[in-house]
Order: structure tokens, then C-alpha cells, then sequence
């Protein structure tokens, strides 16, 4: 009596063979430039050349392909690393400013000599170039008032986000209500508003640059905070008013 062959179960996942894939490679050529990634994975021969009857004559040579994609992914790794060591110094130096900027604001021996670091100072300490201090409508100006612009009650909330203390432009023209003569230096800003006390009237300090996008919106701004708080502190603290 002869055997059956066994029934295979219609579930049951179909072997898979060499001259399977080989019928599938050939009836797709172009699955490697879909998958590229398999090349990563694949171990190619020395040299692979096709029959030259059967295709023409064409060499393929998957070690080249192999060794492009190697190349591509470790060029996009190497602009990315180069990228992110970039950002880092740039906030590195960034954080040295901030934090030399804050020393010299705690340094100050009285409300002259602190505006003048404000406005005076903080354009070498920060590398920018305007620093302008926008005081609202009955303020009095200070014994040192280059730098110094007093502004109409009003202007202050009309040019800034109430709900930031910080504000960044990027390739702008500089506000004259602002920056006053230095305003053709100005291409990107940093606006920090300061708020002494709540009934008292608000002033900002104006950072500019020449540079386009020295200041943008989607930088990160915790460090101009931090400065800010520590400006409203310093100011606070020579003006004896409550906290």
C-alpha cells in the first residue's frame, strides 16, 4: 500500500526556499532600492556579476551599493553629532554670558552705576549691539541715562507678550520707539520685560543684534528669564521696594 503524502493544513506557513526568493527577486528588481536597509544586513559577495546572457552583460555590484549606504548613514551621523556639539557650545557660551552678565549686576554699588551696567555693560558681556532700557510714561530718567528711553504709558504692553517675560524676533527691522539711533544695528532682539512691583509701572530691557538670527522665536529663553528675575531683584533691592 502507498503512502499518502501528508495533507498539508491550509494554515500552515509555506517553506521558504532559495529558488522561492530567488523567483521573487527576479520577478521584483527593484526590491533592494525599496528596502535599502537590507543592505546593512545582507553579506555581499567579493564581486557579483549576472550572466551576461541572461542580463545583458550588466555588472551588478553590491558591495558598492553596500559601501554608499555605509558612507550616507555615517555622513547623516556625523552632521547630526556636528550639529548637536554645535548647539552645545553655542549654549555653553550662551550660559557663561548670562552668568557673567549676573555677576556684574550684583556688583553694582548703586541705581546709577546698575543702569549703566544695564545699559552699557551687557553690550560686551552678552556680545549684542544695543542694550536700551524703556522706561513707561511719569518714570523718572536716571542721573545715567544714555541708554535709557523714556515711552508713553501703554507702549511696553503694545510691543511685548504681557504673559512672557521674554520675547524674540528674528530678522526684523529695529522699533525707533525702541532703539532710538542705534535702531539700524538692530536685525534680531531680545525684549525682556520687568516688572519692579505690581503698582509700580513696567520697563523693558531691549536686547539687539545685527545678526538676523542672534535672537529667534524658538530658541531657548531660561537663561534670559533667569537674568530678567535677577534685573527686577537688583533694581528692586537699590529702589527699597517691597517684594
Amino acid at each position: 500500500m502507498s503512502k499518502k503524502a501528508p495533507r498539508q493544513d491550509a494554515t500552515s506557513p509555506v517553506g521558504l526556499t532559495e529558488a522561492k526568493v530567488l523567483d521573487f527577486l527576479e520577478a521584483h528588481p527593484d526590491f533592494l532600492k525599496r528596502h535599502p536597509q537590507l543592505l546593512s544586513v545582507l553579506e555581499a559577495p567579493e564581486r557579483a556579476f549576472a550572466d551576461a546572457d541572461s542580463a545583458g552583460g550588466e555588472v551588478i555590484d553590491l558591495q558598492d551599493a553596500m559601501l554608499a549606504r555605509m558612507r550616507d548613514d555615517l555622513a547623516r551621523q556625523h552632521a547630526h553629532s556636528s550639529d548637536l556639539i554645535d548647539a552645545s557650545r553655542t549654549n555653553l557660551q550662551s550660559q557663561n554670558r548670562i552668568h557673567a552678565a549676573v555677576v556684574e549686576l550684583l556688583k553694582a554699588r548703586s541705581l546709577d552705576h546698575l543702569i549703566e551696567i544695564l545699559t552699557i555693560d551687557l553690550v560686551g558681556l552678552l556680545h549684542v549691539d544695543a542694550a536700551v532700557l524703556c522706561l513707561e510714561g511719569g518714570s523718572v530718567a536716571p542721573t545715567i541715562n544714555q541708554g535709557v528711553r523714556i515711552v508713553p504709558t501703554g507702549t511696553i504692553d503694545r510691543i511685548v507678550n504681557v504673559s512672557r517675560a521674554v520675547t524674540l524676533h528674528d530678522d526684523i527691522e529695529g522699533d525707533c520707539r525702541i532703539y532710538g539711533e542705534a535702531v539700524g544695528l538692530v536685525r534680531s532682539e531680545a525684549l525682556l520685560r520687568l516688572t519692579v512691583r505690581e503698582d509700580a509701572p513696567i520697563a523693558l530691557l531691549a536686547l539687539g543684534s545685527r545678526e538676523p538670527s542672534r535672537f529667534h522665536a524658538g530658541q531657548g529663553s531660561e537663561l534670559l528669564i533667569f537674568l530678567a528675575a535677577i534685573m527686577e531683584h537688583c533694581i528692586r533691592s537699590w529702589l527699597d521696594l517691597p517684594r
